[in-house]
Formats: C-alpha cells, sequence, structure tokens
C-alpha cells in the first residue's frame, strides 16, 4: 500500500511539474510579445527554445546522483528563474537589441534546461522507490496531460484573470511549495534530506513566499513602468 500512494505521489508530480513547465512557456512567450511585439514570432522561438532546451536537459541529467535531492533543487532553481525571468526581460530590454535578445532567450533555455531534468528523475525515482515497474507510459501520458491542461486554463482562465506576471509568480511558488512538500514527504526515509535538505527548504520557501508575497504590487509596477517607458 505504501509502495502505490509512492507511486501516485510521483504521478501527481509529473503531472504539476509539466503543467508549470508548459505555462511558464506561454507567460514568457507573452512577456516577449508584450516587449517586441510580433506575437507568432515571439510564441515560436519561445517555444522551439524551450522544447530543445528540455530535450538538452533530458539528456544531461544527473541520474546517477540522488534523484529526490536533485530534483528538489532543480524544482528551487526553476522557482527562483522565474521570479526574476520578468525583471530581467524588461531590464535587458532598455539596452541594445544585439544584447537583449540572446540574454532573454539564455534565460528561457534555462528554464527550459532544468525543466527538461523534471521528467527524468522522477522516473528514476519510481522505478527506485516503487513497485511500478513498466508503467513509463502511465507518466508519460500524465506528463502530457498536464501540459494541456496548462495552455487551456492559461489561454482561457489563467491569463485574463491575473495577467502574465501574477501567473508567473503562481507558477514560481508552485514549484517551490512542490520542493517544500517533496523534501517533507521524502525526508522520512532519507535521513539526509531530513537533516540538511528540509531546513533549507524551511527558510527558502517561507523567505522568497513572504517577500513574493509582501512586494508583489511594487513587483508588478516596476515591471509595467519599464515596459511603459520602453
Amino acid at each position: 500500500m505504501k509502495a502505490d500512494s509512492r507511486f501516485r505521489f510521483i504521478l501527481i508530480l509529473v503531472f504539476l511539474t509539466a503543467f508549470c513547465s508548459y505555462t511558464y512557456e506561454l507567460v514568457l512567450a507573452n512577456i516577449l510579445s508584450v516587449l517586441w511585439g510580433n506575437v507568432v514570432l515571439q510564441y515560436t522561438v519561445t517555444t522551439g527554445i524551450y522544447i530543445s532546451a528540455m530535450g538538452a536537459g533530458a539528456y544531461f541529467t544527473p541520474v546517477r546522483l540522488n534523484s529526490k535531492k536533485v530534483f528538489i533543487w532543480i524544482e528551487v532553481i526553476i522557482s527562483l528563474l522565474a521570479i526574476v525571468s520578468p525583471l530581467l526581460f524588461v531590464y535587458f530590454d532598455s539596452g541594445s537589441k544585439f544584447v537583449s535578445v540572446p540574454l532573454c532567450y539564455s534565460l528561457i533555455f534555462l528554464i527550459g534546461f532544468f525543466s527538461g531534468m523534471e521528467l527524468p528523475l522522477l522516473l528514476q525515482v519510481m522505478q527506485t522507490e516503487t513497485n511500478a515497474k513498466d508503467q513509463n507510459e502511465r507518466a508519460l501520458f500524465l506528463d502530457y496531460a498536464g501540459m494541456f491542461a496548462g495552455g487551456i486554463l492559461f489561454a482561457l482562465f489563467l491569463n485574463r484573470q491575473f495577467g502574465s506576471i501574477s501567473v508567473n509568480l503562481i507558477l514560481a511558488l508552485m514549484n517551490l511549495g512542490l520542493a517544500f512538500i517533496c523534501c517533507f514527504y521524502w525526508a522520512g526515509r532519507e535521513s539526509q534530506l531530513r537533516k540538511i535538505e528540509l531546513p533549507l527548504l524551511c527558510t527558502i520557501f517561507s523567505t522568497v513566499t513572504f517577500g513574493v508575497l509582501y512586494n508583489l504590487s511594487v513587483y508588478q509596477e516596476l515591471i509595467s513602468k519599464w515596459i511603459i517607458a520602453n
């Protein structure tokens, strides 16, 4: 029964990480289309870079290391990159296009690269921690389902209701929350996670969440002013 619950937990993680990952792609493309115009170009280029980066991330996934620990810190990295990306987008855009374009696309590549590591790491955890053998197709199904749900919800609800900047922050806090939940869930069986990662994650999660919520209006206003000024 415990193995079954761990298996379901990993499948939920697959769905949620795919949801966040694909929605990031749409959010970043939308922000760049506001900054630079040409919606079709921005969505096409962003999608191409993001997907290729995910492939590179999947290829270079360090599966020989502790997959749980790596996954947790990957979620933290993605969360922090997502929080700073809109600020860096508008900051880079204030300079030369020859510099801002490659820098902005490099940020997209980084987020896609680390997102590409999520599924291989979760599959590795699934194979080592559960009795579910040859169940990769279920994980892949939920991965695609999560991306589909992210695209539909962003287009029909999230972007209209909250705007791209707020959605980006919500996704970042989701990734950070997933890191904290995974660390708490796995710490019972991993003493190293309990002694090192869990205290660090508690500090990072509380600090970042408080900082984002407390400075949300300032964050949005600053980005809006930079967009208007440029």
